[in-house]
Order: C-alpha cells, then sequence, then structure tokens
C-alpha cells in the first residue's frame, strides 16, 4: 500500500528502488486501483427526451432502468483502495 505524501518525489525522494514506497511500487497500485474503480459498459438504453418535452412513461421507465445500472454497477466495483494521500 503506497502512501503518497505531498512530498513524494521531492528532491529524488521515492524515486530508487531501494526508497519505501519505490516510485514502481506506487505506479502498480496506482494501476491496480485504477483497474478496481473501472466499471463494466452500461447496456441500458439511453432514455433520456429532448429538454422540455413532456417524457412519457416509456420513457421515464427507460431513464429508471438505466441510473438503476449505473447504480448497481458503481456499487459492484466499490473496493478498498491500494494507495492514499497523506500530508
Amino acid at each position: 500500500m503506497a502512501a503518497i505524501s505531498k512530498r513524494f518525489g521531492s528532491g529524488g525522494a521515492n524515486l530508487t528502488p531501494a526508497s519505501k514506497p519505490s516510485l514502481a511500487d506506487t505506479l502498480r497500485d496506482i494501476a491496480d486501483d485504477l483497474a478496481t474503480v473501472q466499471v463494466d459498459a452500461i447496456t441500458a438504453p439511453a432514455g433520456v427526451v429532448a429538454a422540455g418535452a413532456s417524457p412519457t412513461k416509456a420513457e421515464f421507465d427507460a431513464v429508471v432502468t438505466l441510473i438503476n445500472e449505473i447504480r448497481t454497477k458503481i456499487n459492484a466495483g466499490a473496493a478498498a483502495l491500494k494507495t492514499t494521500k497523506v500530508p
């Protein structure tokens, strides 16, 4: 787990393999974090109507389906991250 301070990399700090955390370890943790928070493609049809138009029940239902799918995929992707920001 990499704790990234404001001084990370300052004056060459954390840029050598012997430093803790090293730049390579930090980048690997960040890459893992990005893969963790990636959401699968949304498959619900776009259901947003034109501005000012009164939506039909079918259009409203399509928007609800879209929102529910987004919520489900975001909640399923919730995970503990490896990197943290420290002062």
